[in-house]
């Protein structure tokens, strides 16, 4: 018994701490270093609580290593979904549709997502395309991506994280 009671309280230590630690990175890569460090103090205590819980025991098992790794692996899980969720964040969405009816144009008119719109020909084609530049939040990424794709299953997209952005609307 008290080995799983070891075993779970490694797990859960570990876990939390490893998802701490994710949301510490994601916050640097956004710039709040206040934030950052104040989670990455109480991930680095977490984890030297657990690892001395862990190294400091009679008990000898391949259970407890097994416990430390399978902590880990869902906290790096379970950080990187709440990392999407509580870190508030903007992406750059650059399409290229070939949508002729211009269904995609009046799409985005009527939504609530601000672009620019730029038509283009391709080097090796000669058809008019437009190329739309969007700033997402990124919570609603997939609502933009699946519009787009509704109606320009062809339109090619590329997605980048945005540090830092000046100026501009941002729809509701």
């Amino acid at each position: 018994m008290e080995l799983l009671f070891l075993c779970i309280k490694v797990f859960l230590g570990r876990m939390v701490d490893v998802s701490l630690s994710t949301l510490q990175t994601m916050y640097l890569f956004k710039g709040k270093r206040s934030l950052a460090t104040i989670v990455g103090f109480i991930d680095v205590l977490i984890w030297f609580l657990v690892v001395r819980e862990a190294l400091n025991t009679n008990l000898q098992s391949i259970w407890i290593a097994l416990a430390y790794s399978g902590g880990y692996a869902a906290g790096t899980f379970l950080g990187s979904g709440l990392s999407k969720i509580v870190i508030k964040g903007t992406v750059s969405v650059q399409v290229i549709t070939k949508n002729t009816k211009n269904k995609v144009l009046s799409a985005l008119k009527h939504s609530d997502f601000a672009a620019s719109v730029v038509e283009c020909k391709g080097v090796h084609r000669e058809d008019t395309n437009y190329m739309i530049y969007a700033q997402i939040d990124n919570r609603k990424l997939k609502d933009f991506k699946k519009m787009i794709t509704t109606l320009d299953p062809s339109a090619f997209i590329t997605v980048t994280e945005n540090k830092e952005i000046l100026n501009g609307y941002f729809g509701k």
